[in-house]
């Protein structure tokens, strides 16, 4: 019988089987696709904090800057001193997938898992590889698969309250400014989330979110924005984008994605996902030192993922409901407010994709036309 059993090689999923198997433990970890990091379904914007975590150099942009369009009006635009990484995501993966395998973790490509099941003193996961049914046993299964995690279906019974629809596209067409995303808000891009463009050199990854499904629908509006060119690949998929209200269990943990430890406002789980892979791999020592597997003890997981960015992701997600509600008369009156010169001095000093419910309240506090144009739209 195995120590642990990961479910998905993603970066939470590959960064837990490193801790832990540097700690000593038996890690089995399950990845239903030939190949990690494939398909590539993730923009890549992210933050140095992940470097933190994975030595990688999949790094395909540094960026200072955000245009924000609010419909048709002329862009916003954002800039700070510190960069904002672009990477490959598939190198990353396999950056991160590396340092487990090398750390002393059995990953196993092909293995697509069929169920989890609690047995007595286990969990016993059947899976299927090469065309062969298998069967494997460990005192913990971690679920690291991502949106449609079959470890929460078969072992939590449970579903994100909030998933958001995502169609993105690489395109052959440079971006004039490679120094600057490109955000765009409004009914014309999206329903309830935005539509974004990233510049990496003469490809550019362009794509949108909606809440409700349809995202596909508008893709060309978001073409039109910028040019011409050829589309290379198309990707897409769900993301959760609120956390399940117990993310641990007898003999299971969920973590990244399968958990729903996802930014609210950006769709972003790669620095999320490590993050609780972290606080999991605390927990989960911390289980095989007193050997206790149960819910008592694993709920010190749940509890300390929350402590690092519980409240972050709490306050990011009501801003993120309020903002799904707003109409395109209302972003106009919002544009007006941030095009504001001090206003955007106060974005480029405190924005902070990671973090970015402190920008917010200090603009909220610092500029009560905001609040009161947003009570009145949310009022009718």
């Amino acid at each position: 019988m195995r120590d642990v059993i990961i479910v998905g090689a993603g970066p939470a999923g590959s960064y837990l089987g490193y801790a832990l198997s540097r700690a000593g433990l038996d890690v089995l970890n399950l990845e239903e696709h030939e190949e990690v990091g494939r398909p590539v379904e993730c923009t890549g914007v992210v933050t140095k904090r992940i470097l933190e975590y994975v030595n990688t150099k999949s790094i395909a942009n540094r960026v200072h800057g955000a245009y924000v369009y609010f419909g048709d009006k002329q862009p916003l635009h954002i800039a700070k001193n510190e960069e904002t990484l672009i990477i490959y995501r598939d190198s990353f993966d396999k950056d991160a997938a590396g340092m487990s395998i090398s750390a002393g973790t059995d990953m196993r490509l092909g293995s697509r898992v069929r169920s989890v099941r609690r047995i007595k003193e286990a969990v016993e996961v059947e899976y299927r590889q090469l065309g062969e049914t298998k069967t494997e046993s460990a005192k913990i299964v971690v679920g690291a698969d991502g949106a449609n995690s079959i470890v929460r279906k078969e072992l939590f019974g449970t579903l994100p309250k909030r998933v958001v629809s995502t169609y993105q596209i690489d395109y052959a067409y440079r971006m004039g400014d490679q120094d600057s995303v490109s955000v765009f808000l409004g009914s014309k891009f999206s329903h309830g989330f935005f539509g974004w463009a990233v510049p990496t050199g003469p490809i550019s990854r362009v794509g949108l979110g909606t809440v409700g499904g349809g995202a596909k629908n508008y893709i060309e509006a978001l073409q039109s924005m910028l040019g011409t060119g050829q589309v290379i690949t198309v990707t897409g998929g769900p993301i959760p984008i609120s956390y399940l209200g117990r993310t641990y269990s007898d003999r299971s943990i969920l973590v990244g994605d399968a958990a729903g430890i996802v930014k609210p406002l950006t769709g972003g789980g790669i620095y999320t996902g490590l993050v609780s892979a972290k606080h999991a791999s605390a927990t989960i020592i911390d289980a095989f030192e007193n050997d206790n597997f149960g819910e008592s003890s694993l709920s010190s997981y749940e509890r300390s993922w929350k402590r690092d960015i519980g409240k972050e992701l709490f306050v990011d997600g009501i801003v993120q409901r309020v903002f799904a509600t707003l109409s395109d008369r209302s972003l106009n009156r919002l544009f007006s407010v941030l095009s504001d010169p001090k206003m955007i001095g106060t974005i480029n000093r405190l924005g902070d994709i990671d973090y970015p419910s402190g920008l917010i309240v200090r603009s909220l506090l610092s500029h009560p036309s905001l609040v009161f144009n947003l009570f009145r739209e949310l009022s009718g």
